[in-house]
């Protein structure tokens, strides 16, 4: 059995997570960690940003969604990886221990930092 991890649950995290749930052998153990419950459709932020749709229209619930799958979820965020121990730690004081770790948390927005297109 093998344990597998997926920081991160955008694009690139679920697509991942949906095909390694493809691939996997049944005994095998998948989890995805990410730091918010809710995922948003980053594509479609310049149509929210003309009123073409609202921020709700572009978010996905992802426990639902994993769930569907099969795929374990823990909507925490990661405090700590340590790779000579095969394990990360989430702020929450849990740990969890991995065979394979996919890193795919994606990049961090500021568009705040735009003049004219922050809060």
């Amino acid at each position: 059995m093998a344990e597998i991890v997926i920081m991160g649950a955008g694009l690139a995290g679920a697509i991942m997570a949906y095909e390694m749930k493809d691939q996997m052998r049944p005994e095998d153990r998948l989890t995805v960690v990410t730091k918010d419950p809710v995922y948003h459709f980053v594509p479609s932020n310049p149509w929210v940003a003309v009123g073409w749709r609202t921020r709700e229209a572009i978010q996905v619930d992802l426990a639902p969604t994993f769930a569907r799958r099969g795929i374990n979820f823990k909507p925490v965020p990661v405090s700590k990886v340590s790779p000579q121990e095969n394990s990360i730690e989430l702020e929450d004081g849990s740990k969890l221990a991995y065979d394979y770790l996919v890193i795919a948390t994606g990049p961090e927005l500021a568009f705040d930092e735009i003049e004219g297109l922050g809060p």
